[in-house]
Protein backbone atom coordinates (compact mmCIF):
# COMPACT_ATOMS: atom_id res chain seq x y z
CA UNK A 1 0.00 0.00 0.00
CA UNK A 2 0.95 3.45 -0.92
CA UNK A 3 1.99 6.04 1.79
CA UNK A 4 0.99 8.63 -0.39
CA UNK A 5 -2.40 9.09 0.05
CA UNK A 6 -1.91 8.77 4.00
CA UNK A 7 0.66 11.74 3.70
CA UNK A 8 -2.03 13.55 1.66
CA UNK A 9 -4.45 13.21 4.20
CA UNK A 10 -1.77 14.63 6.95
CA UNK A 11 -1.22 17.45 4.97
CA UNK A 12 -4.46 18.49 4.47
CA UNK A 13 -5.18 18.14 8.52
CA UNK A 14 -2.03 20.43 8.86
CA UNK A 15 -3.23 23.20 6.17
CA UNK A 16 -6.13 22.74 8.04
CA UNK A 17 -4.46 23.25 11.80
CA UNK A 18 -2.28 26.38 10.65
CA UNK A 19 -5.52 27.97 9.09
CA UNK A 20 -6.99 28.12 12.31
CA UNK A 21 -4.16 29.00 13.90
CA UNK A 22 -3.53 31.80 11.86
CA UNK A 23 -6.79 32.97 12.84
CA UNK A 24 -5.52 33.37 16.50
CA UNK A 25 -5.28 36.36 17.98
CA UNK A 26 -3.98 35.73 21.76
CA UNK A 27 -0.67 34.00 20.07
CA UNK A 28 1.11 34.78 23.67
CA UNK A 29 4.72 34.58 24.39
CA UNK A 30 5.84 31.10 25.88
CA UNK A 31 9.39 30.24 27.76
CA UNK A 32 10.46 27.17 29.56
CA UNK A 33 10.38 28.97 32.93
CA UNK A 34 6.54 29.32 32.98
CA UNK A 35 5.87 25.67 33.62
CA UNK A 36 3.24 25.07 36.02
CA UNK A 37 4.04 23.48 38.82
CA UNK A 38 1.77 19.71 38.01
CA UNK A 39 4.34 19.47 34.94
CA UNK A 40 7.43 21.05 36.28
CA UNK A 41 8.64 17.67 37.76
CA UNK A 42 8.54 15.89 34.06
CA UNK A 43 10.00 19.08 32.72
CA UNK A 44 13.42 19.12 35.27
CA UNK A 45 14.22 15.50 33.84
CA UNK A 46 17.77 17.06 33.45
CA UNK A 47 19.23 13.68 34.49
CA UNK A 48 18.77 12.20 30.70
CA UNK A 49 21.19 12.60 27.79
CA UNK A 50 19.27 12.96 24.30
CA UNK A 51 19.00 10.13 21.89
CA UNK A 52 21.29 7.55 22.32
CA UNK A 53 22.71 8.85 25.43
CA UNK A 54 20.08 8.73 27.67
CA UNK A 55 20.61 5.33 29.14
CA UNK A 56 21.64 6.35 32.74
CA UNK A 57 20.01 3.68 34.97
CA UNK A 58 22.01 1.59 37.44
CA UNK A 59 20.33 -1.31 36.57
CA UNK A 60 21.03 -3.00 33.71
CA UNK A 61 18.14 -3.60 30.99
CA UNK A 62 17.79 -7.15 31.49
CA UNK A 63 17.31 -7.18 34.85
CA UNK A 64 14.55 -4.66 34.40
CA UNK A 65 11.62 -7.16 34.38
CA UNK A 66 10.52 -7.46 37.54
CA UNK A 67 7.41 -8.72 37.16
CA UNK A 68 5.85 -11.91 35.53
CA UNK A 69 3.17 -10.70 33.73
CA UNK A 70 2.55 -10.38 29.68
CA UNK A 71 0.85 -8.19 27.54
CA UNK A 72 -2.09 -10.44 27.40
CA UNK A 73 -3.93 -8.26 29.70
CA UNK A 74 -3.91 -5.46 27.93
CA UNK A 75 -6.17 -3.62 26.10
CA UNK A 76 -8.17 -4.41 22.48
CA UNK A 77 -7.73 -0.96 21.45
CA UNK A 78 -4.83 0.59 19.66
CA UNK A 79 -3.98 2.43 22.04
CA UNK A 80 -1.77 5.34 20.09
CA UNK A 81 -2.92 3.84 17.02
CA UNK A 82 0.60 4.24 15.26
CA UNK A 83 2.73 1.30 13.59
CA UNK A 84 3.76 0.15 10.53
CA UNK A 85 1.55 -2.56 9.15
CA UNK A 86 3.90 -5.17 7.28
CA UNK A 87 1.15 -4.94 4.16
CA UNK A 88 2.45 -1.48 3.08
CA UNK A 89 6.39 -2.48 3.56
CA UNK A 90 8.78 -3.64 0.53
CA UNK A 91 10.48 -6.83 1.61
CA UNK A 92 12.97 -6.92 -1.22
CA UNK A 93 16.02 -5.18 -2.18
CA UNK A 94 19.36 -5.98 -3.35
CA UNK A 95 20.96 -2.73 -2.98
CA UNK A 96 23.74 -3.35 0.07
CA UNK A 97 24.04 0.20 0.98
CA UNK A 98 19.89 -0.12 2.19
CA UNK A 99 20.40 -3.71 3.52
CA UNK A 100 23.22 -2.80 5.45
CA UNK A 101 20.48 0.52 7.04
CA UNK A 102 18.21 -2.79 8.18
CA UNK A 103 21.40 -4.28 9.83
CA UNK A 104 21.76 -0.84 11.21
CA UNK A 105 18.08 -0.66 12.44
CA UNK A 106 18.21 -3.69 14.06
CA UNK A 107 20.94 -2.47 16.46
CA UNK A 108 19.38 0.82 16.69
CA UNK A 109 15.77 -0.94 18.32
CA UNK A 110 17.92 -3.20 20.29
CA UNK A 111 19.70 -0.69 21.75
CA UNK A 112 16.39 1.75 22.45
CA UNK A 113 14.61 -1.60 23.69
CA UNK A 114 17.56 -2.01 26.26
CA UNK A 115 17.87 1.85 27.31
CA UNK A 116 13.98 2.23 27.98
CA UNK A 117 13.73 -1.05 30.21
CA UNK A 118 16.53 0.72 31.96
CA UNK A 119 14.82 3.99 32.39
CA UNK A 120 11.38 2.52 33.08
CA UNK A 121 12.78 0.34 36.05
CA UNK A 122 13.58 3.40 37.69
CA UNK A 123 9.98 5.26 37.03
CA UNK A 124 8.31 2.00 38.05
CA UNK A 125 10.73 1.34 41.05
CA UNK A 126 9.14 4.92 42.14
CA UNK A 127 6.12 4.04 41.69
CA UNK A 128 6.23 0.82 43.95
CA UNK A 129 7.64 3.26 46.59
CA UNK A 130 5.10 5.49 46.20
CA UNK A 131 7.38 8.27 45.39
CA UNK A 132 4.97 10.48 43.39
CA UNK A 133 7.73 13.44 42.44
CA UNK A 134 10.30 10.79 41.33
CA UNK A 135 7.60 9.29 39.14
CA UNK A 136 6.95 12.95 37.47
CA UNK A 137 10.45 12.90 37.07
CA UNK A 138 11.31 9.83 35.35
CA UNK A 139 8.08 9.78 33.22
CA UNK A 140 9.17 11.11 30.11
CA UNK A 141 12.57 9.94 30.34
CA UNK A 142 11.45 6.14 30.36
CA UNK A 143 9.18 7.34 27.20
CA UNK A 144 11.32 8.53 25.23
CA UNK A 145 13.25 5.36 23.76
CA UNK A 146 9.41 3.94 22.99
CA UNK A 147 8.95 7.24 20.98
CA UNK A 148 12.06 6.77 18.67
CA UNK A 149 11.06 3.45 17.97
CA UNK A 150 7.09 3.78 17.77
CA UNK A 151 6.44 2.45 13.94
CA UNK A 152 7.45 -1.58 14.78
CA UNK A 153 4.67 -1.39 17.30
CA UNK A 154 2.81 -2.78 14.45
CA UNK A 155 4.98 -5.46 13.89
CA UNK A 156 4.56 -6.97 17.77
CA UNK A 157 0.96 -7.86 18.24
CA UNK A 158 -0.36 -6.48 21.74
CA UNK A 159 1.94 -4.25 22.60
CA UNK A 160 1.13 -1.14 21.97
CA UNK A 161 -2.18 -1.41 23.46
CA UNK A 162 -0.51 -2.68 26.34
CA UNK A 163 2.00 0.25 26.85
CA UNK A 164 0.87 3.11 24.88
CA UNK A 165 -3.32 3.20 25.37
CA UNK A 166 -5.49 6.43 26.19
CA UNK A 167 -8.05 5.98 28.04
CA UNK A 168 -10.56 7.00 25.24
CA UNK A 169 -10.00 2.46 24.35
CA UNK A 170 -11.92 2.24 27.97
CA UNK A 171 -14.36 2.78 30.11
CA UNK A 172 -12.59 5.92 31.67
CA UNK A 173 -9.02 6.16 33.06
CA UNK A 174 -9.81 3.81 35.80
CA UNK A 175 -10.64 0.89 33.83
CA UNK A 176 -9.08 -2.38 35.46
CA UNK A 177 -8.23 -3.12 31.83
CA UNK A 178 -6.01 0.11 31.41
CA UNK A 179 -2.74 -0.18 31.69
CA UNK A 180 0.39 1.23 30.66
CA UNK A 181 2.38 4.40 30.99
CA UNK A 182 -0.43 6.50 30.31
CA UNK A 183 -2.35 4.72 33.56
CA UNK A 184 0.46 5.69 35.33
CA UNK A 185 1.04 9.18 34.26
CA UNK A 186 -2.95 9.63 35.08
CA UNK A 187 -2.47 8.80 38.65
CA UNK A 188 0.60 11.03 38.96
CA UNK A 189 -0.76 14.09 37.85
CA UNK A 190 -4.32 13.49 38.14
CA UNK A 191 -4.99 11.32 41.33
CA UNK A 192 -1.47 11.95 42.67
CA UNK A 193 -1.90 8.67 44.55
CA UNK A 194 0.30 5.63 43.52
CA UNK A 195 -0.70 3.35 46.59
CA UNK A 196 -2.25 1.16 44.21
CA UNK A 197 0.15 1.33 41.07
CA UNK A 198 2.45 -1.33 41.82
CA UNK A 199 0.71 -3.74 39.65
CA UNK A 200 0.18 -1.30 36.63
CA UNK A 201 4.20 -0.79 37.38
CA UNK A 202 4.58 -4.51 37.27
CA UNK A 203 2.31 -5.00 34.19
CA UNK A 204 4.66 -2.44 32.77
CA UNK A 205 7.71 -3.57 33.53
CA UNK A 206 6.85 -7.53 32.14
CA UNK A 207 5.27 -6.21 28.89
CA UNK A 208 8.82 -3.95 28.18
CA UNK A 209 10.27 -7.98 28.74
CA UNK A 210 8.03 -9.32 26.01
CA UNK A 211 8.73 -6.16 23.21
CA UNK A 212 12.60 -7.16 24.46
CA UNK A 213 12.14 -10.90 23.84
CA UNK A 214 10.02 -10.18 20.50
CA UNK A 215 11.85 -7.71 18.79
CA UNK A 216 14.75 -9.91 19.30
CA UNK A 217 13.25 -12.00 16.51
CA UNK A 218 11.62 -9.78 14.45
CA UNK A 219 12.03 -9.81 10.38
CA UNK A 220 12.72 -6.12 9.69
CA UNK A 221 12.06 -5.95 5.92
CA UNK A 222 13.49 -2.88 4.09
CA UNK A 223 11.01 -0.92 4.03
CA UNK A 224 10.31 -0.25 7.93
CA UNK A 225 13.22 2.55 7.34
CA UNK A 226 11.87 4.35 4.79
CA UNK A 227 7.82 3.78 5.94
CA UNK A 228 9.13 4.20 9.83
CA UNK A 229 10.85 7.50 9.36
CA UNK A 230 7.62 9.10 7.56
CA UNK A 231 5.41 7.32 10.01
CA UNK A 232 7.23 8.91 13.35
CA UNK A 233 6.38 12.52 11.87
CA UNK A 234 2.96 11.84 11.31
CA UNK A 235 2.77 10.66 14.94
CA UNK A 236 3.52 14.16 16.04
CA UNK A 237 1.07 15.68 12.59
CA UNK A 238 -1.76 13.78 12.36
CA UNK A 239 -5.19 15.32 13.85
CA UNK A 240 -5.10 13.05 16.76
CA UNK A 241 -1.24 12.96 16.88
CA UNK A 242 1.36 15.33 19.41
CA UNK A 243 0.37 18.46 17.74
CA UNK A 244 -3.42 18.28 19.24
CA UNK A 245 -1.92 17.51 22.99
CA UNK A 246 -4.10 13.83 23.27
CA UNK A 247 -1.54 11.97 24.22
CA UNK A 248 -0.22 13.39 27.10
CA UNK A 249 -2.86 14.78 28.45
CA UNK A 250 -2.66 14.37 32.33
CA UNK A 251 1.21 15.68 32.14
CA UNK A 252 1.42 18.42 29.23
CA UNK A 253 4.75 16.86 28.42
CA UNK A 254 4.15 16.58 25.02
CA UNK A 255 7.01 18.49 23.51
CA UNK A 256 9.74 16.00 25.09
CA UNK A 257 7.89 12.99 23.03
CA UNK A 258 7.75 15.18 19.85
CA UNK A 259 11.42 15.84 20.20
CA UNK A 260 12.23 11.71 20.32
CA UNK A 261 9.45 10.77 18.03
CA UNK A 262 11.88 13.12 15.69
CA UNK A 263 15.00 11.64 16.87
CA UNK A 264 13.73 8.64 15.33
CA UNK A 265 12.67 9.32 12.16
CA UNK A 266 15.83 11.22 12.03
CA UNK A 267 17.61 7.88 12.82
CA UNK A 268 15.81 6.34 10.25
CA UNK A 269 17.41 8.83 7.38
CA UNK A 270 20.81 8.71 8.73
CA UNK A 271 21.07 5.27 8.55
CA UNK A 272 19.59 5.58 5.11
CA UNK A 273 22.19 8.57 4.00
CA UNK A 274 24.87 6.26 2.20
CA UNK A 275 21.90 5.05 -0.13
CA UNK A 276 20.04 8.44 -0.53
CA UNK A 277 23.67 10.15 -1.15
CA UNK A 278 23.62 7.91 -3.71
CA UNK A 279 20.23 7.78 -4.94
CA UNK A 280 19.01 11.67 -5.03
CA UNK A 281 21.56 14.02 -2.66
CA UNK A 282 19.29 17.17 -3.02
CA UNK A 283 16.43 15.57 -1.71
CA UNK A 284 18.63 14.28 1.08
CA UNK A 285 19.77 17.76 1.80
CA UNK A 286 16.52 18.78 1.88
CA UNK A 287 15.14 16.29 4.41
CA UNK A 288 18.49 17.61 6.71
CA UNK A 289 17.73 21.21 6.25
CA UNK A 290 14.01 20.68 7.93
CA UNK A 291 15.12 18.27 10.42
CA UNK A 292 17.05 21.58 11.18
CA UNK A 293 14.30 23.56 11.01
CA UNK A 294 12.08 21.18 13.17
CA UNK A 295 15.22 21.20 16.35
CA UNK A 296 15.15 24.98 16.03
CA UNK A 297 11.14 25.14 16.65
CA UNK A 298 11.70 23.25 19.67
CA UNK A 299 14.35 24.20 20.90
CA UNK A 300 13.28 27.55 20.96
CA UNK A 301 10.99 26.54 23.39
CA UNK A 302 13.37 24.67 25.64
CA UNK A 303 15.05 21.21 25.69
CA UNK A 304 15.93 17.40 27.47
CA UNK A 305 18.26 18.81 30.22
CA UNK A 306 16.21 22.49 30.90
CA UNK A 307 12.87 21.15 30.52
CA UNK A 308 9.78 21.89 28.27
CA UNK A 309 7.18 24.30 29.04
CA UNK A 310 3.40 22.62 29.51
CA UNK A 311 2.16 21.95 26.40
CA UNK A 312 -0.98 23.89 27.00
CA UNK A 313 1.76 27.24 26.89
CA UNK A 314 2.97 26.44 23.01
CA UNK A 315 1.15 29.19 21.41
CA UNK A 316 -1.19 28.99 18.58
CA UNK A 317 1.95 30.67 16.37
CA UNK A 318 3.75 28.19 17.60
CA UNK A 319 2.22 25.32 16.60
CA UNK A 320 0.98 26.45 13.25
CA UNK A 321 4.88 27.02 12.58
CA UNK A 322 5.20 23.75 14.02
CA UNK A 323 2.27 22.19 11.47
CA UNK A 324 3.86 23.59 8.59
CA UNK A 325 7.11 22.56 9.03
CA UNK A 326 5.90 18.96 9.63
CA UNK A 327 4.04 19.46 7.01
CA UNK A 328 7.01 19.77 4.22
CA UNK A 329 9.14 17.00 6.31
CA UNK A 330 6.48 14.85 5.67
CA UNK A 331 5.95 15.28 2.52
CA UNK A 332 10.04 14.52 1.63
CA UNK A 333 9.79 11.22 3.86
CA UNK A 334 6.85 10.26 1.62
CA UNK A 335 9.39 10.24 -1.65
CA UNK A 336 11.90 7.87 0.29
CA UNK A 337 10.27 4.96 -1.01
CA UNK A 338 10.47 5.68 -5.01
CA UNK A 339 13.69 7.29 -4.77
CA UNK A 340 15.46 4.30 -3.30
CA UNK A 341 13.17 1.87 -5.80
CA UNK A 342 11.48 0.46 -2.70
CA UNK A 343 7.43 0.31 -4.02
Amino acid sequence: MSARPRVAAVLVALALLAAACGDSDDAGDTSSDSASASASASASASASEPASDSASASEPASDSASASGSASGSASGSGSATGISEDELATDTDNPLILEAVDGYRAYVTEQIETMQAETLVFTDAIRAGDIEGGKAQYQISRRPWERIEPIAGLIEDIDGAVDAREDDFDGPEDPNFTGWHRLEYALWISEDVSDMGPIADQLDADLQTLAATAAALDLPPGVLTVGAQELIEEVAAPDGKLSGEEERYSETDLFAFQANVEGSEALVDLLRPALEEADPDLLAEIDALFEELYAQLFALGNYEDGYPPYSQVTDEQRSDFAATLGEVAERLSLLNGTLGLE
